[in-house]
């Protein structure tokens, strides 16, 4: 058996692998002195009259030893170069069937990478044989971590089909506006390395505060609306409206879903209009219209008559003071307050005192009272136009100032 180590061999091949090796590559022995201290430790030497006709049938262990340092060398260069143009295999994996509305699982795929680990087995059983030709085949090569009956890709579908089937219904003042159907919510589920199934509650956000918010915030869309006394009007821009809370949907949709529950409820608003009545009018029947062409004001109350109207001064349209058109409501109705305006070099263009300031764009442009102007009404602010304040007779002023609530819709348009 010793004679036999000493001209070993061992040629493995299969999986585009190439390898070959002896017994001297790896430092192959064999202990002949524990094999036959272990043969003979098994003779029955009362025996022998017996044995000396039957003769003697024993099982010795053969103890080989070699370098795994030098095998392990050899497997790696031999399948390294195999691997250069292997393919991985793909595992099972979960995917969304817009068809049938569910995540269904897609098969694994093959490869033709080499697992060194599994070559490194063969050939050490092959040794321990004394085999001298090692076949390779698919058992040696890497195999996915998931195949279709896989019980943890199962599980994950079960968990992932939960979450789709949870339909959220979205209501704004108790009407439907969208619903969030299951390929939706596909977009939002993630599977882990572990095939854990999770939300991504950026991916909520993100949608709730950009695609969803598109499509239902109105601050600065474009309305139009017909005036009480049958003007057509078409205005943009402004702060007033609707604007979705986005982190707060999103926390709701999270919870419902990973819960599994069908939920019909109201977007939740960081600001609100009176009505929702998207392209039109949303501040109900009480507001303030200011017509930059007729350069007149009406304030409608509660139940659509006019309240208090006014002849205006608008801003300076030459010098880009024109008043910012839109839909906007009341920030302030304290009364005095000093007005002051700057230029674009920092130093003061102006400082005025009027007795009743009544903003509604920030605190830089509303109504206020303007006793130094000589007109009101036609073009007068053509030439003599404010910085974009809405320029008011005082005793209008006044009057408007009686009548004001913080919170009053005010639309500027042409």
């Amino acid at each position: 058996m010793s004679d036999k180590l000493s001209s070993y061999s061992l040629s493995a091949s299969g999986d585009n692998v190439s390898l070959s090796l002896t017994g001297k590559d790896i430092d192959l022995k064999f202990d002949t002195s524990a094999y036959a201290a272990d043969t003979m430790s098994k003779v029955n030497v009362w025996a022998w009259p017996v044995s000396i006709f039957t003769g003697n049938d024993l099982s010795a262990k053969a103890d080989v030893s070699y370098s795994k340092e030098k095998l392990a060398a050899i497997v790696k260069a031999a399948v390294d170069s195999a691997n250069q143009s292997a393919t991985q295999p793909q595992s099972a994996t979960a995917s969304f069937d817009e068809k049938q509305g569910k995540f269904v699982i897609v098969k694994e795929k093959a490869g033709t990478a080499v697992d060194a680990d599994a070559v490194s087995k063969a050939v050490r059983k092959a040794i321990l044989q004394g085999k001298s030709d090692l076949g390779l085949g698919e058992s040696e090569l890497v195999q996915p971590k998931y195949t279709s009956e896989s019980t943890e890709l199962a599980k994950a579908v079960e968990t992932a089909n939960k979450y789709v089937a949870a339909k959220q219904t979205l209501t704004a003042n108790g009407k439907d506006v969208t619903t969030v159907e299951p390929k939706t919510i596909a977009q939002w589920i993630t599977f882990g390395d572990d095939l854990s199934v999770s939300l991504n509650t950026d991916a909520i956000k993100q949608w709730a505060s950009g695609d969803l918010a598109k499509s239902l915030n109105t601050v600065g869309a474009e309305r139009k609306y017909q005036r009480a006394d049958g003007k057509q009007v078409t205005v943009s821009g402004g702060t007033y409206g609707w604007i979705v809370d986005g982190d707060k949907l999103a926390s709701t949709l999270a919870s419902n879903i990973e819960g599994a529950q069908e939920a019909s409820f109201d977007v939740p608003w960081s600001q609100k209009a009176s009505e929702w009545n998207p392209g039109g009018a949303d501040w109900g029947s009480r507001y303030l219209d200011v017509d930059l062409t007729e350069q007149h004001a009406r304030f409608y109350g509660d139940d659509g008559a006019i309240i208090w109207e006014s002849d205006i001064v608008s801003g300076k349209p030459a010098d880009g003071r024109d008043t910012p058109q839109g839909t906007y409501y009341i920030k302030t109705n304290d009364g005095k307050s000093v007005l002051r305006g700057y230029k674009p070099d920092g130093t003061k263009d102006y400082e005025t005192e009027v007795e009743f300031w009544m903003p509604f764009k920030d605190n830089s442009v509303g109504f206020h009272d303007a006793g130094w102007q000589e007109k009101f009404g036609g073009d007068w602010y053509v030439e003599h136009g404010s910085h974009g304040c809405v320029n008011l007779p005082p005793d209008k002023a006044e009057e408007l100032h009686g009548l004001l609530s913080v919170g009053d819709v005010v639309v500027v348009h042409e």
